[in-house]
């Protein structure tokens, strides 16, 4: 079972991814959903793999079931975001989660037009692209 540990993250980016995980679970729940989620020490721990790979988060209620992806500025387009992605790409309502301001050459830029472009590439055109702050908590679903 692989969990999801990216090598290309560094202390203080895991700890965004964290929280951000922390944040996407927190949510799911108040909106009624039983959440699975990794890496936080969940209640409910973290959910079976899916071929092959563990979800940083998953929610199911009555007539949907839920997986998201959670990844940070850093590893948005890494070789192991890919790999998950496109485990899950054949699950209905697989997300990708990331933060809604990155930073490149000291400037700042909305992440969520170039995960879109980089999901095309990919194939990978039934995962969703969504926004959770890592230091608010502010999410958006649908940018």
């Amino acid at each position: 079972m692989e969990k999801g540990n990216n090598t290309k993250r560094s202390a203080n980016s895991k700890i965004s991814h964290d929280n951000m995980v922390r944040y996407i679970a927190n949510d799911l729940v108040s909106r009624g959903y039983s959440v699975h989620a990794d890496h936080i020490n969940w209640p409910k721990g973290s959910f079976l793999e899916l071929n092959g790979y563990v979800p940083d988060v998953t929610a199911i209620d009555n007539n949907n079931s839920l997986v998201f992806e959670i990844e940070t500025c850093l590893t948005c387009n890494s070789e192991h975001a890919k790999e998950k992605l496109t485990a899950f790409d054949k699950k209905a309502g697989t997300y990708i989660i990331v933060p809604p301001v990155c930073s490149r050459d000291n400037n700042n830029y909305d992440p969520v037009a170039e995960v879109k472009q980089v999901l095309k590439n990919w194939g990978l055109f039934l995962v969703r692209v969504g926004t959770c702050d890592p230091f608010t908590g502010i999410i958006n679903y649908n940018p």
